[in-house]
């Protein structure tokens, strides 16, 4: 289930003819890694922009795969340089623990804020929830939640140290089984 899902986000990114600016996502440690890609479908300076963005996750140390593609939609708020919000939806799909198979329909809030007086540095946070009825297979609810540090080496690149933690309730079980709790390092590369 988890590589079907993968593969049909890949070919839907990759077959888009849209041209605006791309950017590649990677970010390891240790026991894991994740890959995303993020391509631009419409851009306005007065509504702000359309993202789609795929992604796939692997975490040896919690036997989990997970793959997700997703839609935001973001904009620049007020007159406050550096700052970025966005809501969006995401579609979760992936295997835990060999057995556990799940697929989430998340919503989701996304800041990205580069501070203008420190010459590219910047934080960035963003939560997604999947609720009960947007929840199948063995899963119940999702929920995932993200927060950066980074820095613009180049224009088109940037390091970060983030923090991630994804965790699903499954049928049957008390509690949250953690999918993901890891700290990163990583960079994201614009093209």
């Amino acid at each position: 289930m988890g590589l079907r899902f993968l593969y049909l986000c890949l070919c839907f990114l990759f077959s888009a003819t849209v041209v605006f600016a791309d950017t590649i996502d990677i970010g390891f440690n240790d026991d894991s890694f994740q890959l995303a890609y993020e391509r631009g479908l419409s851009e306005d300076t007065t509504y702000g922009a359309t993202f789609v963005k795929g992604r796939f996750l692997y975490n040896d140390d919690k036997d989990a795969k997970l793959g997700s593609l997703g839609l935001d939609f973001v904009g620049h708020p007020g007159n406050i340089a550096g700052l970025e919000i966005g809501v969006g939806v995401k579609l979760y799909g992936g295997r835990a623990d060999s057995e556990i198979d799940f697929v989430n329909l998340g919503v989701g809030v996304n800041g990205d804020y580069v501070i203008p007086q420190f010459q590219g540095l910047g934080v960035s946070a963003r939560l997604d929830y999947a609720p009960k009825v947007f929840s199948f297979c063995d899963s119940e609810r999702l929920f995932e939640g993200e927060v950066r540090l980074t820095y613009a080496i180049m224009p088109k690149v940037k390091l970060y140290l983030g923090y991630q933690n994804v965790r699903l309730d499954v049928e049957g079980r008390s509690g949250s089984m953690t999918l993901d709790n890891s700290v990163r390092i990583g960079f994201v590369g614009s093209f």
